[in-house]
């Protein structure tokens, strides 16, 4: 009885280790580099901390996944060198980063793709139903009038015809008013807001 158990045994690894093999051979010698994918439309403007991916497509060692630096550049380590491409649609970056890559390669493709955007915020105060920070949507414009809207609306105490939104442009800070009663009669275009813009309903009795 024990010489048969040996005897299946050995038959049963025998057979084994070939399909083990033919599993092995199967698997590609060198596992695939992650897809580039774009998937986001091209007309997006690259911000300073998305965090995105580029590669020239067909080339492993050109993919690579950075976040904007502060200044708007990013670290390329295949060109060894910072490239700006925050304030570029995706499209205008993708040229930008073709033209340096073709110092290496004919013809390159290249792909960018977001992983994160960052994160783009506006403050609404005063005399709102809710005051606080407003997240500005990917891809999308924010507009006073959605804003408030998002804060609960201007309180009955509050005054329409007046609200301030204080904005820094070039290191400066930049002062603009707007009445919400135009926007609301669709006498004026309601007011596309920008990140960090900080909103002000002031009261209506002074």
């Amino acid at each position: 009885m024990l010489k048969s158990r040996i005897v299946f045994v050995a038959l049963l690894f025998a057979t084994a280790l070939p399909m083990a093999a033919q599993e092995k051979a199967k698997e590609p010698a060198n596992p695939p580099v992650p897809a580039l994918a774009n998937k986001q439309p091209t007309s997006y403007t690259l911000r300073s901390r998305d965090f995105i991916r580029i590669g020239v497509i067909n080339e492993a060692d050109t993919v690579v996944d950075r976040r904007i630096n502060p200044d708007g550049t990013i670290d390329v380590p295949f060109l060894k060198q910072l490239v700006p491409v925050a304030g570029l649609t995706i499209t205008e970056a993708q040229e930008e980063l073709a033209k340096r890559f073709r110092r290496y390669f004919k013809e390159p493709q290249v792909v960018i793709s977001i992983s994160a955007y960052a994160e783009r915020r506006v403050y609404i105060s005063g005399f709102v139903g809710r005051p606080g920070p407003i997240a500005i949507p990917p891809e999308e414009n924010l507009t006073l009038g959605k804003a408030l809207s998002m804060a609960g609306g201007i309180l009955a105490r509050g005054r329409r015809s007046d609200v301030a939104i204080k904005r820094i442009v070039d290191g400066k800070l930049e002062l603009i008013t707007k009445d919400v009663r135009l926007i609301d009669s669709g006498e004026e275009p309601d007011f596309i807001l920008q990140d960090e813009d900080a909103v002000y309903v002031d009261d209506s009795r002074f």
